[in-house]
């Protein structure tokens, strides 16, 4: 490990990057440590490790501390291991931030799934195999987008009870439900994409292949969730396969370090008051006869008037204190 990580921090040769280093965790039975590979976006370089234990992940946290400016530490309870514990109790010098990697591989994945389909996938037959907390929730997001969502696992009561729980949060008017499926045998050239998110390896033979439509799309998502007879079957049908890669999710990880997110806390939201007329900004609820703007720091727009209940005002409802407060503040915004 002490090798592995003193590797990976030399890679981070950009003197003008944010270096970070993130910590994760894995459901699979794996080995005591593995390195991911390197990420660098928007001035990020990030270097990338999975740890499967208490000892692992304070003795890696311990190598990286003080040498890069952030580490990022999942928060998703995939073991009984609290690695944010862990960070607290271990980590010294560099800045603690918790991220999910469940979520930006689902981010990943839609992104994926919007450029193969050239940005729609109104109603694109679907198979999503695995039922957890990534194929449910991108099962959500992909009949968002109106594809015709089927959601496969072995475990079928828990797919019934998944694909119930989808259809409620589900829009009222979406254009598809998301159904279940539990027998391939009547299904022939039915689906245009099957997309795997399973822990376990080489468990998608090749009896799912007379499902997929020629020329579908094949994304791995799990790692090695295929057998090499599927692969080696499907081509047949000249299935397009990929094994997705979750640097597509990497901005959305981004997301707390950047600048834009500490200034929007720090300048855009808040309260504060322009000629004794209080104004308010950035989502903080005013009390009635407040004016919302775009930036309380050095507001540009007016919003509008606060109701008191987190909305505005209707134009008609406008008292005279509040034309002239509002007229007050357009004033002292033009006069900037």
């Amino acid at each position: 490990m002490i090798d592995k990580i003193k590797e990976e921090l030399k890679s981070l040769t950009d003197p003008n990057a944010i270096a970070i280093a993130s910590v994760g965790m894995t459901s699979r039975d794996s080995a005591y440590f593995a390195v991911l590979p390197r990420r660098k976006a928007l001035g990020f370089e990030s270097i990338n490790f999975l740890v499967s234990s208490k000892p692992a992940a304070e003795e890696c946290l311990k190598l990286l501390d003080g040498k890069v400016k952030y580490i990022l530490i999942d928060v998703e309870a995939k073991k009984n291991v609290d690695l944010e514990s862990i960070a607290r109790s271990t980590i010294k010098s560099s800045i603690i931030k918790s991220y999910k990697p469940n979520d930006a591989t689902v981010e990943a994945a839609d992104l994926f799934m919007l450029n193969y389909f050239n940005g729609s996938l109104k109603d694109k037959k679907i198979l999503i195999y695995g039922a957890g907390n990534i194929g449910g929730k991108l099962a959500l997001r992909l009949a968002e987008r109106g594809a015709n969502l089927y959601i496969f696992s072995r475990n079928i009561n828990k797919v019934s009870l998944l694909v119930n729980a989808l259809n409620t949060i589900l829009p009222k008017y979406s254009y598809n439900k998301i159904k279940q499926i539990n027998n391939f045998d009547e299904v022939n050239n039915f689906f245009d994409g099957i997309i795997s998110f399973v822990s376990s390896e080489k468990v998608i033979n090749q009896s799912l292949i007379h499902c997929l439509k020629e020329n579908a799309l094949v994304l791995d998502g799990g790692i090695n969730n295929f057998t090499h007879e599927f692969h080696k079957n499907g081509k047949h049908k000249l299935l397009n396969c990929f094994r997705l890669d979750v640097r597509l999710g990497f901005l959305y990880t981004l997301m707390p370090l950047m600048d834009y997110s500490e200034l929007f806390f720090r300048n855009i939201q808040g309260k504060s008051f322009i000629e004794e007329i209080k104004i308010v900004s950035g989502g903080v609820i005013g009390d009635e006869g407040d004016i919302i703007v775009d930036n309380i720091n050095s507001p540009k727009q007016i919003i509008g008037i606060a109701n008191g209940l987190g909305g505005t005002k209707e134009a008609g409802n406008y008292n005279q204190n509040d034309f002239k407060n509002i007229d007050k503040i357009q004033k002292y915004i033009s006069n900037r």
